[in-house]
């Protein structure tokens, strides 16, 4: 194999490589992009609902159920309240998980059910157009891998309200990546 041929290849590997590398800051780059042309078909292209959804279910219902289990010794129907709490959590969650509350969360506020476009209030976004010219002005964002096939976008107001919340990415394929997962603060 000549030199020219190694040299080609090495460069084609870096490329793929780096590549490989770039794919999830790329995913997080082209949702920015959805939220910020307010294209919630183009956002849902980024997001497996199903998983996010399991995640979001898995995460609430087991604080839920412990919270009612601890205060079964005072009130005897906590345990009709924990045996439904399931039942309760899981439409919640559903109507929760929308293109609208994601890019509600991704700008760092926090959605609440029931208010129309996916849970905006004027109490969330400030009230002022400010709020709605630079959606991103109060948030600190980082982001970095955590293995091979988990990629983590942390979202923090700067104002040092409510602890991060972080979305979880994972690899779909060897170059496509897909929101599955929520990590609520504490």
């Amino acid at each position: 194999m000549s030199i020219k041929m190694k040299l080609a290849l090495c460069v084609a590997l870096l490329a793929v490589g780096g590549w490989f590398y770039a794919t999830p800051y790329l995913t997080v780059h082209g949702m920015q992009q959805a939220l910020d042309a307010r294209d919630a078909a183009k956002l849902s292209g980024y997001v497996d609902y199903p998983a996010l959804r399991s995640s979001l279910k898995e995460s609430i219902a087991p604080k839920a159920v412990l919270e009612l289990n601890q205060s079964k010794a005072n009130n005897p129907l906590a345990a009709m309240g924990a045996a439904i709490a399931d039942a309760v959590i899981a439409p919640v969650v559903d109507a929760m998980v929308t293109p609208e509350s994601l890019a509600l969360m991704m700008q760092g506020i926090k959605p609440k059910p029931g208010l129309p476009h996916g849970g905006a209030s004027a109490e969330n976004d400030g009230g002022g157009a400010e709020a709605s010219a630079e959606p991103r002005a109060g948030v600190e964002t980082t982001m970095g891998y955590e293995d091979i096939d988990r990629f983590v976008v942390t979202v923090k107001k700067k104002d040092g309200g409510a602890g991060p919340l972080a979305f979880v990415f994972k690899r779909e394929g060897w170059f496509g990546w897909k929101l599955a997962a929520l990590r609520l603060p504490e």
